[in-house]
């Protein structure tokens, strides 16, 4: 299950196109049930439409779908004996912020029906794995982690091209990813020669966006600190080849695959330990304070300053990165644990 507006240039998209792509040459049948709108919430002639098509599916069928879609399809899922498996990248209540205002607790309770309708649970961190146990007491035996993957890329040549040295983060201009935070740490390294570009969606939160925008302009970076907005896969890869730092500074991740390309680059990564990133994330990589903008620059100055230092960290991120698993190697086996949560499934019904 999947919807048309789902954003393209995410981790959970790509994430969920390259599994659908495995289970495939895995030799699974998969067909594709696709909304038109899936957010902010489904409309009802959709839901009504997706319930017939859930009724007219084969007795061996396995719905497989984002969690997000599930928070919002509970009274459709539960009318139907099939089971579902749940790829669950991170939880909305983080996504959304203040995790005790009212729209925090419907979502808090929205996820927990949806872990609860879940047959098998795809998650893509053992972090995640905990936070989902924690909060909703989901069962282990029905979870499984798959890190996501990672493609064999040309290693950047970190600190060795002449003029101002390149920073790089990558990610929607949303709240959860702290872009206000990262201008102040911008602010504070304004006495070194750098430039700093950010990759990611603009549209998502424009108020939040403009804000941002502003800020970097009246700190006086508006001609270093660049938004790019949203842009091509050719085009990214040529801004981390062009890259001698990888600087995040979320709240939290699921994973963190936007680091992780990193590594894989053999880029230096700057980061706050952000929910998974701080779990798995070694070689080539600080971890900074998450509410000390000055402390954290003063983790990045060094790095600009001295060419030498970069390029060793450089050298530990390129071998960290080399031991990432590739994207076959994530989801060796999903097609026999889909098989055995088919197996063990039992729903029980809500007539209408």
């Amino acid at each position: 299950l999947a919807s048309a507006d789902y954003a393209r240039r995410t981790g959970g998209f790509v994430y969920n196109m390259r599994l659908l792509d495995a289970l495939k040459r895995q030799g699974l049948r998969v067909d594709m049930l696709t909304l038109e709108t899936g957010f902010p919430r489904v409309p009802e002639a959709e839901r009504q439409w997706l319930s017939a098509a859930l009724r007219g599916l084969p007795a061996d069928a396995v719905l497989l779908c984002d969690h997000i879609y599930l928070c919002d399809l509970a009274e459709v899922l539960a009318s139907v004996a099939l089971p579902v498996v749940a790829i669950f990248h991170h939880s909305l209540v983080v996504e959304h912020g203040d995790r005790a205002d009212e729209q925090a607790r419907a979502l808090r309770l929205a996820e927990q029906r949806a872990i609860a309708r879940s047959a098998g649970i795809l998650v893509t961190s053992a972090e995640t794995a905990r936070y989902i146990a924690h909060h909703y007491g989901a069962d282990g035996d029905k979870v499984r982690v798959a890190v996501p993957g990672n493609g064999i890329v040309p290693r950047g040549a970190v600190g060795t091209r002449p003029g101002p040295l390149s920073i790089l983060s990558v990610g929607a201009i949303i709240p959860r990813k702290r872009y206000d935070y990262m201008v102040s740490v911008a602010t504070c390294l304004k006495d070194v020669d750098w430039r700093w570009q950010i990759a990611g969606d603009p549209d998502r939160y424009p108020e939040h966006f403009s804000a941002m925008k502003a800020e970097a302009e009246a700190a006086g970076l508006g001609d270093r600190f660049l938004f790019l907005g949203d842009v091509a896969d050719d085009e990214l890869e040529r801004l981390f080849q062009a890259s001698d730092l990888y600087v995040a500074t979320s709240a939290y991740e699921g994973y963190g695959m936007a680091v992780a390309e990193a590594f894989r680059h053999g880029i230096p990564v700057v980061t706050t330990a952000s929910g998974a990133v701080s779990t798995w994330a070694a070689g080539g990589m600080l971890a900074a304070p998450a509410d000390d903008a000055a402390g954290m620059a003063d983790l990045i100055r060094p790095l600009l300053s001295d060419r030498t230092r970069l390029r060793e960290l450089a050298d530990r991120a390129w071998r960290f990165g080399e031991t990432l698993p590739s994207w076959e190697e994530t989801f060796d086996g999903v097609d026999g644990w889909l098989a055995e949560v088919a197996r063990l499934s039992t729903v029980d019904v809500v007539r209408r």
